[in-house]
């Protein structure tokens, strides 16, 4: 197998768990992409374990426990473990979904240390997040049991790619080097090769907004900007283009409202019995 491309980025947590810790309450409602991954995920989980028979989950990134609610109830005699690098959305959870052990820990750190095994390992927009993830990945497929399942939902590389082009058009229009403000989002072919074994799955989700503000702050709502060491401001004149560009090419055909792409991927892999 060729070597993984390092994508390795430069990822401020404290930052990361603040932005999302911030927007607890308005996560839900602001994340209705997020919902329908979840169901997918959930489909899979369903079809994948029709009698039953987990007694252990882990779930990498409960947030605020939307996904927690629904294995618990999928699941209602099993063991959950679940896990948030945010105080908040783990306090929102608890309240919302009562039962499971719940952590507050950045998940990269939890994995490299983990010594337990579960039947079922699950994680849903979360894994965009680490640093590190072919290695977190490896250790998630470590800590599944004998004939456990593993089912990640993240986003890939086409996510937002009309407010990346957005902001590429401003940019030269200002003539000025083009900076990168949106989150950078992982390769297929990278998360095929993290885990060659799973099976992947593409889905692009297409999301309408009324007009460039509604979908930035969507994005703000939810705790999803861009988190990355060093960021640079963004210059006035960008900020004042940008959304005469995205209007001007991605507006919804036959309406004012203008889309943005979700990249859905998903990862299933069963590790062999015995």
């Amino acid at each position: 197998m060729p070597a993984i491309k390092n994508t390795e980025f430069d990822l401020d947590k404290k930052a990361l768990a603040n932005r999302f810790g911030s927007r607890a309450e308005s996560y839900e409602a602001a994340t209705p992409v997020q919902k329908v991954m979840g169901q997918c995920l959930l489909d899979r989980i369903r079809s994948e374990q029709p009698n039953g028979g987990v007694r252990e989950i882990l779930e990498v990134g409960c947030g605020t426990g939307r996904l927690t609610r629904a294995l618990k109830a999928l699941f209602p005699s099993a063991n959950i473990t679940a896990i948030d690098i945010s105080q908040e959305m783990i306090d929102h959870a608890k309240k919302q979904v009562p039962g499971p052990a719940y952590l507050v820990i950045d998940a990269e750190e939890y994995l490299q240390s983990l010594n337990r095994q579960f039947d079922l390992i699950v994680s849903n927009a979360t894994v965009q997040w680490f640093v590190h993830l072919d290695k977190a990945i490896g250790r998630m497929c470590s800590a599944l049991a004998p004939g456990g399942f593993l089912a990640l939902g993240t986003f890939a590389e086409r996510t937002f790619c009309e407010l990346a082009d957005a902001f590429n058009c401003a940019y030269q229009k200002n003539q000025l080097a083009v900076q990168n403000h949106v989150v950078p989002m992982k390769s297929v072919d990278y998360l095929r090769q993290t885990l060659p074994e799973a099976e992947l799955v593409e889905r692009d989700i297409l999301a309408h907004f009324a007009d460039v503000r509604t979908f930035l702050q969507s994005i703000k709502d939810a705790g999803a900007v861009n988190s990355q060491a060093g960021q640079r401001p963004i210059p006035r004149t960008v900020l004042r283009d940008m959304p005469h560009y995205y209007e001007a090419l991605y507006k919804k055909p036959g309406s004012r409202e203008i889309q943005a792409t979700y990249h859905a991927c998903f990862l299933f892999y069963r590790r062999p019995p015995g």
